[in-house]
């Protein structure tokens, strides 16, 4: 009890300190929350993109299905009406026609494989800046450009370059049956190809980046389109390695000039290879060409409708032709129910 009080008063300097010192794991400690709940979020929305994706390719390919379903039913119900003899006529018949189609489709790529001018090559050395998806979209659309040059019976002679194995974009080309493709597959780059054609001028490097247009498509020239396909767009990357490799000619498609208002320079593999097809196939007919080719998406003095839109007016459309079957049908029933009476009478 007679122990001496102390009267000291603390020290307020070394508290305040310590308070402060506590604080720091404190704000450290939000700050790792915040960005986890950054991550987080991300992690969502990406894997909400993903079902997203994975659920339009599943009804893409539900739609097809359908498609060919309808088709099919289509034709057997033809040849459900028709009488044995007719049927094995129109069978032969298609079949022919088959035949004769395989056989100028066969004739047009072994020529334009062989001594076909222009040459249009597909310069894949970007497979490293990009992923999965984006190389099988690359692979997708060069086989779409293949179609384009059968189909429209053209004589560009195709090449890919830069199929090196160490490549990633070589195995989606695998993948999509490319050795079956008659075209000219390259493991060494556009560049080491066409040596002569760049030392020349002759060899035209098509990027949007480029100053000036293409005026004209020459029968003569190598035509160097890149392949690249980016879900966001990356500038320059054709322009600044063309510019490094000494090529002396880089174009871009005049939209522009002879475009529709408003259009995305910026387009796939398989419809710029279709434009220079037509273009050829038309004798030099820009507007032409643009109005043939471009997809309805990059038309930009177009209105443009969202998928509900879409939707609603192919059910409008569903509804109308449903009314119209029904009146008719209930047309044909009564004037069936007056034959009938008339015939009892």
């Amino acid at each position: 009890l007679n122990r001496p009080c102390s009267m000291e008063e603390p020290d307020s300097g070394s508290a305040e300190e310590d308070f402060g010192d506590a604080d720091l794991p404190r704000a450290a400690d939000d700050d790792e929350s915040q960005e986890a709940r950054k991550d987080t979020k991300r992690l969502r929305k990406s894997e909400k993109k993903e079902q997203k994706r994975l659920f339009s390719k599943e009804q893409r390919t539900e739609k097809k299905r359908a498609q060919r379903k309808r088709k099919s039913e289509a034709r057997q119900s033809l040849l459900n009406a028709m009488s044995t003899e007719e049927r094995e006529a129109f069978i032969e018949n298609e079949r022919a026609a088959g035949r004769i189609r395989k056989a100028a489709w066969d004739e047009t790529l072994d020529y334009a494989y062989k001594f076909g001018r222009p040459r249009v090559v597909i310069n894949c050395n970007f497979g490293d800046s990009m992923d999965v998806r984006e190389l099988t979209s690359l692979a997708k659309q060069v086989s779409l450009a293949y179609t384009h040059v059968r189909n429209l019976s053209s004589k560009v002679q195709l090449h890919v370059t830069s199929l090196k194995a160490s490549n990633a974009a070589a195995r989606s080309f695998e993948a999509a049956g490319s050795k079956s493709w008659k075209i000219h597959l390259h493991e060494e780059s556009v560049w080491e190809v066409f040596t002569s054609e760049v030392t020349s001028g002759q060899l035209v490097v098509l990027t949007p980046d480029a100053d000036e247009d293409l005026d004209e498509v020459r029968e003569d020239e190598v035509y160097v389109i890149g392949g690249i396909v980016d879900r966001s767009v990356h500038k320059l990357q054709s322009y600044n390695e063309a510019c490094e490799r000494g090529a002396k000619k880089l174009r871009r498609l005049p939209l522009k000039k002879f475009g529709p208002k408003g259009c995305c320079p910026v387009l796939n593999i398989d419809c710029v290879v279709r434009m220079l097809c037509e273009w050829l196939r038309r004798g030099g007919d820009w507007p032409g060409v643009f109005e043939e080719c471009l997809p309805g998406r990059r038309l930009g003095d177009r209105p443009a409708q969202s998928k509900r839109s879409r939707r609603a007016e192919r059910r409008l459309a569903r509804e109308q032709a449903e009314e119209a079957g029904a009146e008719e049908a209930h047309e044909a029933s009564e004037s069936d129910k007056e034959d009938l009476i008339s015939e009892a009478e």
